[in-house]
């Protein structure tokens, strides 16, 4: 594991608080890391050419024949 130091000024410390700033940092850790994971699975995909696939343009057709009538399923959150 590596660990690194970052200053930042005593006013922003003070203004955003150090627990603030710390949640911040991890968010933008954790986002960094999904994005390099995110890029990683579509270099895979790219590379392999699922247009051609009988298989996947089946599922593809299956999957949207077994969803069309999702457009009309509203979720409504918190009601």
């Amino acid at each position: 594991m590596s660990e690194f130091v970052i200053k930042i000024e005593d006013e922003i410390v003070q203004t955003l608080g150090k627990q603030a700033i710390e949640h911040y940092l991890q968010l933008f850790i954790t986002q960094t890391i999904l994005k390099a994971a995110a890029g990683d699975l579509l270099k895979d995909d790219d590379a392999d050419n699922l247009t051609e696939d009988n298989d996947w343009i089946n599922a593809k057709k299956n999957a949207f024949l077994n969803d069309r009538y999702s457009q009309y399923i509203k979720v409504y959150a918190n009601v």
